[in-house]
């Protein structure tokens, strides 16, 4: 009587399957935790925009001015609303608190409404921001520069979903 042997060798497709898959998990996790190199101007012009984009919802939701203060001939920037006819730091929230940029770095402003004001003797300097983001959504477009020793990031803010940072030359 010739018939099958009971017990042959060989896998089946479900352990094929299911070595494949274990294989896969095992490749993602290991591609997701190489992280190329990021350059820190990029970090930080990220880190800028999504402040900008945060000040702008601040003052919609509040109803109060945000103004953006260059600090420090570039060096950093910080938050401001208008309050009571003054410009006063946002000290509430975190996330529109003062921040230095990493040394070399340079933050400047072009296309924006640049004001000075006028003080008398042994009065203190009122803080005028270089833009400010109006609470009914209607910011005046402005021009950021970004840069280190070797390269030029620039957004251009118009108000729309199409805002981001690009490199010139």
């Amino acid at each position: 009587m010739s018939g099958r042997a009971h017990n042959e060798a060989g896998v089946s497709l479900i352990e094929t399957l299911v070595a494949v898959a274990i294989i896969g998990i095992v490749a993602t996790a290991v591609v997701l935790s190489i992280q190329p190199g990021s350059d820190p101007l990029d970090e930080e012009a990220d880190r800028l925009l999504a402040r900008l984009v945060f000040a702008e919802q601040d003052a919609i939701s509040t109803g109060q001015p945000v103004g953006v203060v260059i600090e420090g001939f570039g060096a950093g920037y910080s938050f401001h609303r208008y309050v009571d006819q003054r410009w006063w730091p946002v000290r509430d929230v975190d996330a529109l608190g003062a921040h230095i940029l990493e040394t070399g770095f340079r933050l400047r402003v072009d296309e924006a409404i640049l004001a000075a004001a006028i003080v008398g003797e042994g009065e203190e300097r009122p803080v005028i921001p270089a833009f400010w983001f109006d609470p009914a959504g209607m910011t005046e477009p402005f021009r950021l520069r970004l840069e280190d020793a070797r390269t030029v990031l620039e957004l251009v803010w118009t108000g729309d979903a199409d805002t981001r940072w690009e490199v010139i030359d």
